[in-house]
């Protein structure tokens, strides 16, 4: 599907719904593609474990909560295995986003077959635990990570010599700080300083004073704090060597784990794999219950119950409109859709299109009921495709595109809006009657969109009509209130397709332009030459049952 095809069918903001949870997932979505022909087995075991998150889900409002819960908390630990790839020694944080990923990774691997049993895992729970247990060997783990005695015994003593030598230094300082206080009646700041004013009659002897000092000044005042006393100097340097060792200690126990990790990174790796995988399918499943998603089953041809396009649905819905579904068959050849302008071929055309792209693309797709088969590609010839880059015409950019499906594998969905429209009358339909006598006889399949009668002479290709506008509307000769002929067009107008047998279609065009607010005299100047033309060519225009 091309970027030309993408825009026609709206798919980029179809595709903005589809919203995973964890940085991995959106990498994922980043790249993820089709499934293509032969995938078929793939493509239902991937429909079969959204359904099962689907219904779980549903029956299991807490669980599900739960899982958006921890999807959402699940880091992305791909930076710390690169590490521990090339044999670097990870920071302390980097082994807590690894602790996490492991720690939310491992309920979630645990929950999710719970229940969904058809969602599948590689990994095992125990690989899981015993990654936790690696960095946190104690009797009762937990979701953080730090270095503690249960990595190395040795680790006690030393962080209670630290701490015993912090609270020293701090002890001998604020002795010392609190005496001076009580000399000069002084408090410090919030920066354990003294902010002393320069007229102050105390700041010469604190100059003077050995306890005290001088750390900046300012044109108005002088800032100072207390100096160190040979008790906090003792301590800090105790301090200073005890620190040492636990650094030791520690780079010690960061290099055994990175040694312990590395027999686990390929368990990492597929874990990560999986839980991008577990936030892509979620995420499918997300986005499709915005449109009521029905699973795809496969078939030979594309058969669409209830089809609807989510995005126009969502536009109709604010007009107080509704929109009418769209029950269609397109198998290998020609399906022509016919009927009157403004009468939902274009959109019914965008809709069998965009739940052609869900389905292939793994999703449950906006329908009552769908079989489809895998399609090597999907091109849409829809609007004014015009590129001025090249100097093409709307004509000529389609006739491009059209052209270019035929060095593609057979098999493909081509959907095509009036081919042909954008020359003169006469070729135009000429062309767009070769058009679909070659495509019927193909192995693609195509849907296409025409008002050319010339079209329905194919003998081989399937037809189905608009129902089109209401009798009323069509008989009716009052004319309309300004303003009023979009509403009264879109309650007139039956969107519903149906197969056409050759029956006439009544002409609805001049209805249209009435209803639009077209002048009488140019409506009564239209149908006299419709008149004209009629008795020229009744039978024959009758017999194709497709106005002109």
């Amino acid at each position: 599907m091309d970027e030309t095809t993408r825009r026609a069918l709206r798919w980029h903001e179809i595709w903005s719904r589809f919203q995973p949870r964890t940085p991995m997932g959106q990498r994922a979505k980043e790249t993820l593609s089709p499934f293509m022909p032969g995938e078929e087995k793939e493509w239902q075991r991937s429909l079969a474990e959204q359904e099962g998150l689907w219904a779980a889900r549903n029956s299991r409002e807490e669980w599900g909560l739960q899982v958006e819960k921890r999807l959402k908390r699940l880091p992305d630990p791909t930076a710390v295995l690169r590490m521990l790839e090339r044999g670097e020694i990870p920071q302390v944080s980097d082994w807590f986003r690894l602790k996490q990923f492991l720690w939310q990774g491992r309920l979630l691997r645990e929950m999710i077959p719970e229940a969904a049993p058809d969602f599948r895992f590689r990994t095992r729970k125990e690989e899981w635990r015993e990654g936790i247990a690696l960095l946190d060997p104690g009797p009762h783990p937990s979701a953080a990570f730090a270095l503690t005695p249960a990595l190395d015994p040795r680790l006690g003593p030393l962080q209670s010599r630290r701490d015993e030598e912090e609270r020293r230094a701090a002890e001998a300082g604020e002795r010392a700080a609190a005496a001076v206080e009580k000399d000069y009646s002084l408090r410090r700041n919030r920066e354990g300083e003294w902010v002393v004013d320069r007229h102050s009659p105390v700041l010469k002897q604190m100059m003077e004073d050995p306890r005290v000092l001088q750390v900046r000044e300012t044109p108005f005042e002088v800032i100072c704090g207390p100096s160190p006393t040979q008790e906090e100097t003792e301590a800090i340097c105790r301090l200073d060597r005890v620190r040492e060792e636990l650094e030791a200690v520690e780079r010690e126990i960061l290099t055994r784990l990175v040694a312990s990790f590395q027999p686990k990174l390929p368990f990492l790796a597929v874990a990560v794999e999986e839980m991008a995988h577990l936030d892509l399918q979620w995420a499918r499943m997300r986005a499709a219950e915005e449109w009521g998603g029905t699973r795809p089953l496969p078939g030979e041809s594309y058969r669409i119950e209830g089809g609807i396009h989510p995005l126009v649905a969502d536009t109709l819905e604010l007009q107080g409109r509704t929109f009418t579904p769209v029950d269609v068959e397109v198998g290998r050849g020609a399906t022509v859709i016919i009927g009157p302008n403004m009468g939902g071929k274009t959109v019914a055309l965008t809709t069998v299109g965009l739940i052609a792209a869900l389905g292939q693309y793994g999703f449950r797709v906006p329908a009552r009921r769908c079989s489809m088969p895998l399609a090597p590609w999907l091109v849409g010839v829809i609007g004014d495709g015009q590129d001025p880059r090249f100097g093409l015409s709307t004509f000529g950019a389609e006739v491009r595109r059209i052209a270019d499906i035929f060095s593609l594998p057979e098999g493909g969905l081509l959907l095509t809006d009036e081919v042909g429209r954008g020359t003169n009358p006469v070729e135009g339909a000429a062309l767009s009657a070769a058009l679909t006598s070659h495509l019927a006889r193909c192995g693609n399949r195509s849907l296409q969109v025409t008002h050319f009668r010339e079209v329905l002479e194919i003998r081989e290709a399937r037809v189905y009509r608009v129902m089109g506008l209401s009798r009323d509307l069509r008989t009716s000769s009052s004319p309309v209130p300004r303003g009023l002929g979009e509403r009264s067009l879109a309650e007139g107008m039956d969107y519903r397709l149906t197969p056409w047998a050759g029956e006439p279609v009544p002409r609805d065009a001049l209805t249209i332009a009435r209803l639009l607010g077209l002048p009488r005299v140019i409506l009564q100047d239209a149908h006299r030459r419709l008149g004209q033309t009629a008795t020229e060519d009744e039978e024959a225009t009758e017999s194709k049952g497709v106005e002109e």
